[in-house]
């Protein structure tokens, strides 16, 4: 058992060696959390999680323990999935972000926040996020606000997007909202991934990387891999079986997150 539910609000991580949060926070997945003196604070739509490292041991206390163990995927073996990840070139980006989970985040959430980080300094984007929950968003019993629900993200016009630094996207932005109006998140997670992929490059900003990421994050498709210059960069590097491993195996979005994690975060320049 990788975690435990103490209550309603508290969760204890049991398996520290299956859970790093400091990996999970800097691998591409989320771009709301702020460190704190014991640890982080993660917000996801609208709800919210403070995870709290004391000698070793680490507990999440938060809104809603039902939505934070699915968040962080506890019910998922990944130990046995990362022996399933035999590919020797692999094996150093297994070991320094081990600790990885997929997320299972807010699906308008994910749509949005990625568009606006599409071919978009990293800093820049976090600081526009940011900007448009505080000023559209609820502010939660946490402190932070949520990230604005469809009815909020109404409201926003093309020139507050702009005005918050949205630049080209702004119009994609307003378009988007509308057309996530007329989706129902339980219906797609019943289609097939080329299904999904159809529909969801069909939303105004959404590039086929970017589909792959909601593929991944909101509706975890395990077998479905982001590519970009980093994953390219890591792949010339591979033979074509090992190519397999990360970009058509069951688990090819998790094997690209190991990968992301330590070329982009831990700055290395070789698997």
């Amino acid at each position: 058992m990788i975690a435990t539910m103490i209550n309603n609000h508290t969760l204890r991580v049991d398996d520290l060696t299956q859970f790093d949060p400091y990996a999970i926070l800097h691998s591409g997945q989320v771009f709301r959390y702020w460190q704190t003196k014991q640890g982080w604070l993660v917000m996801s739509g609208s709800h919210w999680a403070k995870i709290i490292i004391d000698n070793r041991q680490i507990i999440i206390s938060c809104d809603d323990a039902n939505y934070f163990y699915h968040y962080f995927d506890f019910d998922t073996d990944y130990k046995t999935i990362k022996a399933t990840l035999n590919a020797p070139k692999l094996q150093n980006a297994l070991i320094s972000g081990g600790g990885i989970r997929i997320l299972n985040a807010d699906f308008v959430e994910v749509v949005l926040s990625f568009i606006i980080s599409a071919n978009n300094n990293i800093k820049r984007f976090t600081k526009t996020i940011n900007e448009i929950c505080q000023r559209y968003g609820t502010q939660t019993d946490c402190g932070y606000w949520s990230f604005p629900n469809l009815e909020q993200c109404s409201q926003i016009k093309e020139t507050d997007f702009k005005r918050f630094g949205c630049g080209y996207r702004a119009p994609y932005l307003v378009k988007a909202i509308q057309q996530l109006k007329q989706l129902e998140f339980k219906q797609l997670q019943k289609l097939s991934n080329q299904e999904l992929q159809r529909i969801l490059l069909s939303i105004s900003g959404v590039g086929p990387k970017v589909a792959a990421c909601i593929m991944l994050f909101a509706f975890h498709r395990l077998d479905t891999a982001p590519v970009d210059t980093w994953i390219k960069k890591a792949i010339a590097q591979l033979s074509v079986a090992e190519q397999k491993v990360i970009l058509q195996g069951s688990y090819a979005g998790i094997a690209q997150q190991y990968i992301f994690y330590y070329l982009q975060h831990l700055h290395k320049e070789v698997l």
